[in-house]
């Protein structure tokens, strides 16, 4: 089942357990927040080490801002190998190292927007700054199916495309994260800290890189870019916690677009526009997206509208802005039916006129086989 809005979304598995030692403390284990998907956002890479003194005392702070921004940022934090001990870096040495030698990451802590090195002292009004200066041309449609005994394996299955082809050269990022990580004081069951700064709580912690740290190569983003790869879950990691979070980056410019934030065992689909939609009091679904033969619209708060209201006018526009002949069959009160078999390959804007309201816009991808 895909889903086509943040505001919405499906669990496709239903009980899980903690497996390993890793031990969440009481209300501890969201402290990046719980949401099951987040689309369109900024994802922060954020370098640190379990015995460096400096992060200690700024990670709260950052913490805090990550944790009062849902549904605009999210950090993935990348464990390294100085200044001192850290286990969360031995579990994995390879995938942050080789972040640390793309960026060139001398110190930590370190914080990356891409090409951008900022700071984990910045505050709420330079992150809204990021968030609104950061593009998101990119349409992340992801499905991620638990399989195996236990489950052990994830199946990630996903097709990513440009609205803008804004450049070429562009790689999916995507990080297996585990939120949070705690360690109880010493004496308790799994106590012991993994380094000697005193940090007991460490949130999105980098896993994996997926599907491994070459990323998947998306080109200009012109034609979509198709993909399926199934990857082992360690059995120390707790199912509940785990997040893919992705990104689009050019690898030699290191430019990034805005991404996702996901729980296993949810799926994604980012195309909707929704800072416009919200302006309508509606909210639309389109999928699928790329579509070839069809298509289906949904229209969400439709059922709200006054009794006089008019039924909305749903336009199909060329790149050009040129209205379609009429595509549309209306299925319920709020749904339709769009025939795509005799429209030429190409991206097209999905307009929406309701009475009194601002007009909706979305973007579909017409592929042909």
């Amino acid at each position: 089942m895909r889903i086509f809005s943040s505001n919405i979304f499906h669990q496709t598995w239903s009980t899980l357990f903690l497996a390993g030692a890793s031990i969440l403390g009481p209300l501890e284990g969201w402290s990046q927040g719980s949401t099951a998907m987040e689309s369109n956002i900024l994802v922060l890479e954020h370098f640190t080490n379990a015995s460096c003194a400096p992060c200690a005392q700024q990670n709260p702070t950052f913490q805090s801002l990550m944790r009062n921004n849902p549904g605009r940022a999210v950090a993935v934090r990348h464990h390294v190998a100085w200044p001192g001990l850290d286990s969360m870096y031995l579990a994995n040495p390879a995938d942050p190292t080789n972040r640390v030698n793309y960026y060139g990451v001398t110190g930590v802590p370190a914080l990356r927007l891409g090409r951008f090195a900022l700071s984990t002292t910045m505050n709420q009004s330079t992150l809204e700054t990021w968030y609104n200066i950061t593009p998101a041309n990119w349409i992340y449609d992801l499905e991620t199916n638990l399989v195996g005994a236990g489950p052990d394996s994830v199946q990630i299955t996903g097709t990513v495309y440009s609205l803008s082809t804004p450049d070429s050269g562009n790689r999916l990022v995507m990080v297996l994260a585990e939120d949070s990580i705690y360690y109880p004081p010493p004496g308790q069951p799994g106590g012991g800290l993994p380094g000697n700064n005193g940090e007991r709580l460490f949130p999105m912690v980098t896993r994996r890189i997926l599907p491994d740290t070459n990323g998947i190569a998306v080109g200009s983003g012109a034609v979509p870019t198709s993909f399926s790869f199934k990857t082992r879950l360690a059995s120390r990691w707790r199912l509940p916690h785990l997040y893919l979070t992705g990104f689009v980056q050019n690898g030699t410019t290191k430019q990034v677009h805005k991404g996702f934030k996901l729980r296993l065992g949810y799926n994604i689909h980012t195309g909707v526009e929704e800072s416009t939609l919200s302006k309508a009091g509606i909210s639309v679904q389109l999928f699928p997206n790329p579509a070839s033969t069809s298509a289906q619209i949904r229209l969400l708060g439709w059922e709200n509208r006054s009794e006089n209201t008019g039924r909305p006018q749903v336009h199909l526009q060329d790149a050009a802005g040129r209205r379609l002949p009429n595509l549309f069959q209306w299925t319920s009160e709020h749904t339709l039916s769009l025939d795509l078999e005799t429209v030429p390959a190409g991206l097209y804007h999905l307009e929406v006129l309701t009475p009194g309201k601002a007009p909706v816009y979305s973007k579909l991808l017409v592929t042909k086989p």
